[in-house]
């Protein structure tokens, strides 16, 4: 007998390892098509920048600064935090903005110094709509999530930021730079937070752009954790308010 009924031939065993070789190339293939494509998508997401002055004014007459500013048109409030999405190799931004914005502020003048009081605004939570996007696909799904089962507008329409008197010296380059403390109202809890503030004015019109860290959990907000996403607890709160002056 003959040892080509008991064993394979060279032939055949050419072959197996053949069929190895290209199952495992074509593993490789698949999963170096996955790293890029998941790659690709992370790369694909846009989030806008975050609010800044649009451009420095020039400071005009200090005198002028008196008086009272109330938010106009082309205001914008809005959050932004980090966020994992399903079979995401890495965060990205989540960015949601309003334009339903309301409030006003007092300037006086005291010497060399601004002096700003009866500061309070007003934010419709239940406005706020994503602005980050992957693949030109806006993420309108988080939105529902994050505004009726998280932040509860139903209940909780609102955001509201106080704050009472504060100065700061009258800016030599007609922008300020300053930190505001004040009562900052979300989800019905109400917490002492600083808002980091860059302003610049002239005539009847003024920008005021800035930010407020915090932490949802304090304000009694779940981190969202969908099926699709889970974001993490520190949130920036961004804002871009323009004002119109009229007389004290």
């Amino acid at each position: 007998m003959t040892a080509r009924g008991v064993a394979p031939s060279l032939t055949t065993v050419n072959r197996t390892k053949g069929r190895l070789v290209v199952a495992a190339a074509a593993v490789l293939v698949i999963a170096a098509l996955a790293w890029f494509g998941a790659g690709l998508l992370t790369r694909s997401h846009q989030a806008p920048a975050a609010f800044a002055l649009s451009s420095p004014q020039a400071s005009g007459s200090a005198s002028a600064l008196a008086g009272r500013w109330t938010v106009g048109p082309g205001s914008e409030v809005g959050y932004r935090a980090k966020e994992q999405f399903i079979n995401q190799p890495a965060e990205t931004e989540a960015v949601a903005r309003t334009s339903k914005v309301t409030g006003a502020l007092v300037v006086a003048l005291d010497g060399s110094n601004v002096k700003v009081s009866q500061m309070k605004f007003t934010v419709d939570l239940a406005s706020l709509t994503s602005q980050d996007k992957y693949a030109n696909y806006q993420v309108y799904q988080r939105d529902f999530f994050v505004r009726r089962i998280y932040l509860e507008t139903d209940s909780f329409p609102t955001a509201t930021f106080i704050a009472g008197a504060t100065s700061f010296p009258l800016p030599a380059g007609g922008t300020a730079t300053v930190d505001i403390s004040g009562k900052l109202t979300v989800h019905g809890t109400t917490k002492v937070e600083a808002a980091h503030v860059q302003a610049t004015g002239s005539g009847t019109q003024a920008e005021v752009a800035g930010s407020i860290d915090v932490d949802m959990r304090d304000f009694g907000i779940d981190p969202p954790d969908i099926s699709f996403t889970k974001a993490e607890p520190q949130v920036t709160i961004e804002f871009d308010l323009r004002l119109t002056h009229s007389a004290a």
